[in-house]
């Protein structure tokens, strides 16, 4: 798995590409708790991902509340309908923000 991190603005866009799951949620957890210690205006980008297991939501969840506590915000943005309908099986489409695209995402940081 690869992790792409850009700035937009003062919003951080975490870009991960390719699976997310037990053997690569530890280096997905790193990359997202890294950028949460330099903005609380993140944004995945879930574009070039084709697979999350339950580790993965795990570690989308602890960032989520991590940055829900530092009084900053997550938006997940760009899922393919297959990891969409993980994220709503899950519950997770409830408690988490998610949208279409980027630009659309930067409207919950305002």
């Amino acid at each position: 798995m690869e992790i792409k991190i850009k700035t937009e603005g003062d919003i951080t866009v975490v870009t991960p590409v390719g699976r997310v799951d037990t053997s690569t949620a530890k280096a997905f957890e790193d990359a997202l708790m890294d950028a949460s210690s330099k903005s609380s205006k993140i944004s995945v980008c879930f574009e070039q991902i084709d697979y999350i297991s339950s580790a993965g939501l795990r570690v989308v969840l602890m960032l989520g509340k991590k940055l829900a506590a530092a009084k900053g915000a997550l938006v997940l943005f760009g899922m393919p309908e297959k990891i969409h309908t993980v994220f709503k099986i899950s519950g997770f489409d409830k408690i988490l923000k998610i949208c279409a695209s980027l630009e659309e995402s930067k409207q919950f940081f305002n």
